[in-house]
């Protein structure tokens, strides 16, 4: 297996990349402009929602684990707050302090394990009242992902080095559980992504709180 850090930092070394977002975060553009700091944009990348975010008066604090992205992404855009760092170990926050975390097609690269702990502390670090807006791969993008190598883990497969994880709506509510979570929006579409079909669900997470 690859590390991560060093499969995207070669990756975001390919000539010629620019950021290009799809309008996915349309509907919830009232509370993003209602929360114009403490927002996260959480596996960046290039910076394709930091640059909808920017556009609409909007900075938020773009993470990711590349600083190759990172470079691409400042060089862009230079007035939005960067943070490289590892996910899966942390995140540099403090509790309850982010409205907004955007995790678009980055929390799906982990084993069981590691995934409930990233999403345990996004959890964590959101506040009482925020809101986690969130892509994943579906079950449906498997057969787009050409060979891959079946893992211990049904949905967890290896793939270009890596692995990728793939959800439907039951692994959604495994993962994302009801006394931790409350759901506020989910569905499951096709999309154009770098010039190919992709399937992913979307969803939006409020969390919840056992008194």
């Amino acid at each position: 297996m690859k590390p991560l850090k060093q499969y995207w930092n070669e990756s975001y070394r390919r000539p010629g990349l620019k950021p290009v977002y799809d309008n996915w975060l349309d509907k919830y553009d009232d509370y993003l402009k209602e929360e114009r700091d403490r927002i996260v944009d959480l596996g960046c990348g290039i910076g394709n929602n930091s640059l909808y975010l920017f556009e609409k008066g909007i900075l938020p604090i773009a993470c990711d684990i590349s600083e190759e992205a990172l470079k691409k992404l400042n060089e862009m855009i230079p007035s939005i707050t960067t943070a490289c760092f590892d996910m899966t170990v942390g995140l540099p926050f403090e509790k309850n302090s982010i409205k907004v975390i955007i995790a678009d097609l980055s929390l799906h690269y982990f084993d069981e394990d590691t995934t409930i702990k990233v999403i345990s502390e996004i959890h964590r670090v959101l506040m009482f009242d925020g809101l986690l807006l969130s892509r994943l791969n579906s079950v449906n993008e498997i057969r787009n992902k050409g060979e891959v190598e079946q893992t211990k883990e049904k949905y967890l497969l290896e793939n270009e080095g890596i692995y990728r994880r793939f959800f439907d709506r039951q692994e959604i509510n495994r993962f994302f559980s009801g006394n931790m979570w409350t759901l506020v929006h989910a569905e499951e579409y096709e999309m154009e992504r770098y010039t190919r079909k992709k399937f992913l669900w979307e969803i939006a997470m409020k969390p919840s709180y056992v008194v």
